[in-house]
């Protein structure tokens, strides 16, 4: 019983560092989206997912599910970015010179980056981590 509480207490205590780290990148992100804010959001977005399927029995399943939908929707924008900014940067590496090659792949992310920012500020303008906060009752525990 007490090793249950303990479980518990970490389990939330992780919950609510990794959705402050989330918060932190999502609000970063608004203000540039390139490469390494991208990469970080990412790595925040897993960070946190994770914990959640790691400690699901501590929440409501409906929030769980409803949460993980919305980081799902991000992650695979941010993969369609992330995609392109290895492929431009290999060619940068391998100085592979091929201008209509780079020109689309760089028109290809200025697409999938407006997309991006258009949901990040409605996330960050919705003040997401408010909101998954009180629907895991992080606040009361």
């Amino acid at each position: 019983m007490k090793d249950n509480a303990l479980i518990r207490d970490f389990g939330v205590s992780q919950i609510n560092r990794l959705l402050t780290d989330l918060a932190f990148e999502a609000h970063r992100a608004t203000k540039s989206s390139d490469a390494d804010a991208i990469h970080d959001l990412r790595v925040a977005v897993r960070r946190f997912d994770e914990a959640l399927r790691l400690f699901p029995d501590f929440f409501q399943h409906r929030e769980i599910k409803k949460i993980r939908k919305r980081l799902n929707r991000m992650m695979d924008l941010t993969s369609e970015i992330r995609n392109r900014d290895i492929a431009l940067r290999y060619l940068a590496k391998e100085k592979i010179k091929d201008p209509v090659l780079r020109a689309s792949l760089q028109h290809d992310r200025r697409i999938q980056e407006r997309e991006f920012a258009r949901m990040i500020r409605r996330w960050t303008s919705r003040d997401f981590s408010a909101k998954w906060r009180t629907g895991l009752s992080l606040d009361s525990q």
